[in-house]
């Protein structure tokens, strides 16, 4: 106890003092966090489903991300898909309020939604997503956007232009395509060309 209160060991606490107090005005405010260009956050897709309709609680509201207060995603008859306040997500669906305008991709654990994306249908009970931009182990495929989806076995490559692969596609026109979900199949089925390729083949 008198070692501890020393004066050495004032002393030494002093000088970390001035040390951390040099580094904090050394060291721009920020300094240490610029590591370049962040990429968005990968999300995976466990869940995808067709939304019957959309119950949301008096104070829900998207706040940056995160649901403030709650919200139910009616699936069906049976199913309910509750998501608790705080839980990160989004809402791109431009009519959640209609019946059956809207599907949601989830990332789950057990019965629990850790992340959440509710998108509009497009015809055909499909998902028009952005481009894949890498394939990864155990037949997943990362969007541009973050989402790690399952891809089937064999994935339909629509476009004038015909490719060997999918790899050859998405090294070939990748940047600009579209990628399909197939609800239903849960899982990424086609990959389109874009429309500007398209029009030139045609044209």
């Amino acid at each position: 106890m008198r070692q501890f209160f020393s004066w050495r060991i004032w002393g030494a606490f002093v000088v970390l003092a001035v040390l951390a107090v040099t580094l904090k005005v050394v060291l721009p405010a920020g300094a240490k966090k610029d590591t370049g260009p962040v990429g968005p956050t990968p999300r995976t897709v466990q869940f995808i489903s067709l939304v019957f309709s959309v119950k949301t609680s008096d104070v829900f509201v998207m706040d940056d991300g995160i649901v403030s207060g709650e919200v139910d995603f009616i699936l069906d008859g049976q199913r309910t898909m509750h998501i608790y306040q705080g839980t990160p997500g989004e809402i791109t669906c431009p009519d959640y309020s209609g019946v059956g305008q809207c599907v949601v991709l989830a990332d789950l654990l057990g019965d629990a939604v850790v992340w959440f994306a509710l998108v509009p249908v497009s015809a055909g009970l499909r998902v028009e997503a952005p481009p894949i931009v890498a394939l990864l182990d155990d037949g997943i495929a990362e969007l541009a956007n973050g989402w790690r989806v399952p891809h089937a076995s064999v994935v339909d490559r629509s476009c004038p232009q015909e490719t060997n692969s999918l790899s050859e596609f998405l090294r070939d026109f990748g940047p600009e395509s579209t990628t399909i979900i197939d609800v239903s199949e849960q899982q990424i089925t086609q990959v389109r060309c874009s429309p500007k390729i398209t029009e030139t083949a045609n044209g």
